[in-house]
């Protein structure tokens, strides 16, 4: 089976037993050595101590003199000892009870007085003559007096012997640890993926159409795997966000083409009837009827070329373009439109609280626009002569989510805030009614475009339902945040616009 081909389980249960088996090998090597390296100087210990005696033993034994066992008791039974004099006699024998301890002899080194060729006092290891499996650690010592020269061999078959023990021990726990580590590492790896099987079954379940569907976590938890968790279930939620408001932009999308439509029919359905009208009675017509429907279809190409414009502005907008950035005079453009909707409607009273000086950087065409706009959704939904009351001014950042206690709500849920770096400045346009109120439930539609919190089409009723639409996009490509207010039904609306103004871009503004 290939490697690529294994679960990650899989992988991680043969590496950690790989590994597991080649750190038990190199400590069982480590072993094995260490306890040769033991025995052999032990051995070499018992060489040095042993020669001696057997030169002693040797040399009576070559005299045809008896020995007795003790005189060789240090000497390890079956071990062979070579006696070479100064004239070059040799002599050997075996240091045994009987002849069954005698192995088979050790293929000794040729030495002779006149040629050593195995350096003297240093153990060296030699085969036997007639066994292959049979060793012999051995030393040759001369004697300074006699010039005699004693070889001793002592077989290795006790170190052979525990070495191989040692082996098959090593063999039989190496294996059974191995076994049981192998056992444990599979269960305890099982145990840490548990958590990806069941993101593995989580997003099965999501695949399937249950986004819902979520990993548990424990919260006190700082694996990576838990981590991974975590930070699924953070993708999975802001992904079900984002087809939600997804969701909801088609949703726009197709309302908005819907109602865009049904106002461009309307004005559309008019200029042809009238147009058919003129043509299909165009000898009986006479002046005066020439005349209405050449005007009314004049004024419905008008309201259509300015919807038109409009939805082009939204358009623009919508793509982020930037708008004009020029000084412009906030106080006395306010109080212009102040006086402009005076003089429209003289009995209309208008309470002005206009701070002095204030100037902004933006698009004054646009920004007259929005207040124009205002006014005029001012005049369609209050009667004639009904007070109004006009504020600008600056503000502080905590009164951001209020107006005279009232909480606002921001078109499209704008988050507005002040940024922490740079010195920044917040004005606010209010306009106050006293007419007959909006449902709170109706607060957060009142910028979509083309709503209108009365059911009916009727052009009796309001506009075409993009004036507020066109004040949140305008005050939002300026860096603002448009926002109604209003306790309910009789009860008045609040209509007004929150500016951050750059007091860097106003001091550059004044220097030129």
């Amino acid at each position: 089976m290939q490697w690529k081909k294994l679960s990650l389980k899989a992988r991680l249960v043969v590496a950690v037993t790989s590994l597991l088996f080649i750190g038990m090998v190199i400590a069982d090597i480590a072993t094995y050595s260490a306890l040769k390296s033991f025995l052999v100087t032990k051995l070499d210990q018992q060489l040095v101590a042993s020669v001696t005696p057997a030169s002693r033993s040797l040399a009576r034994a070559m005299l045809g003199e008896n020995v007795s066992q003790s005189e060789f008791a240090f000497v390890p039974f079956g071990s062979y000892g070579e006696l070479i004099t100064s004239n070059g006699s040799s002599f050997v024998a075996a240091f045994v009870q009987n002849p069954s301890q005698a192995g088979s002899p050790p293929t000794l080194p040729s030495i002779t007085p006149k040629n050593n060729p195995v350096a003297l006092n240093r153990p060296f290891n030699v085969a036997s003559t007639g066994d292959p499996n049979l060793h012999y650690r051995v030393i040759a010592e001369k004697n300074s007096t006699t010039g005699a020269i004693t070889i001793l061999a002592i077989p290795l078959t006790g170190v052979a012997a525990t070495l191989g023990r040692l082996v098959l021990i090593e063999i039989l726990v190496s294996l059974s640890v191995l076994i049981v580590l192998a056992a444990l590492g599979t269960y305890l790896v099982g145990l840490g993926l548990r958590p990806l099987d069941k993101m593995a079954e989580t997003a099965n379940e999501i695949s399937e159409g249950n986004l819902s569907a979520r990993v548990e976590t424990k919260d006190n938890q700082a694996t990576e795997v838990a981590r991974l968790a975590k930070a699924l279930n953070s993708m999975l939620s802001q992904l079900v966000t984002a087809l939600e408001r997804r969701g909801q932009s088609e949703a726009k999308l197709r309302r908005f083409v819907a109602d865009a439509s049904h106002e461009l029919r309307t004005p559309l359905t008019s200029i042809r009837g009238y147009a058919e009208l003129v043509r299909q009675r165009s000898g009986t017509l006479d002046e005066s009827e020439t005349k209405r429907a050449m005007e009314r279809i004049e004024s419905e190409s008008i309201r259509m070329g300015s919807l038109v414009e409009d939805l082009l502005l939204l358009a623009r907008l919508d793509q982020n373009r930037p708008v004009e950035k020029l000084p412009v005079d906030f106080t006395e453009l306010v109080n212009d439109l102040i006086q402009d909707i005076r003089t429209v409607e003289p009995c209309r009273n208008i309470e002005a609280s206009v701070e002095d000086d204030l100037w902004i950087i933006g698009d004054k065409n646009r920004i007259t626009q929005v207040i124009s706009n205002l006014f005029s959704n001012l005049r369609f939904h209050t009667p004639e002569c009904t007070p109004a009351r006009v504020s600008l001014g600056h503000i502080q950042p905590n009164e951001l989510r209020q107006f005279e206690g009232l909480g606002l709500v921001r078109a499209d849920d704008d988050d507005f805030t002040v940024p922490s770096e740079g010195k920044y400045e917040i004005i606010r346009f209010a306009l106050v009614d006293s007419g007959q109120g909006i449902e709170k439930s109706a607060l957060k539609n009142v910028f979509e475009r083309f709503y209108r919190t009365e059911s009916s089409r009727s052009r009796d009723s309001g506009g075409t339902g993009l004036g507020l639409s066109l004040v949140a996009s305008i005050i939002r490509a300026h860096g603002g945040s448009a926002w109604v207010a209003s306790e309910g039904l009789s009860k008045g609306t609040t209509f007004g616009f929150d500016l951050l103004i750059d007091v860097s871009e106003i001091n550059d503004s004044a220097d030129l």
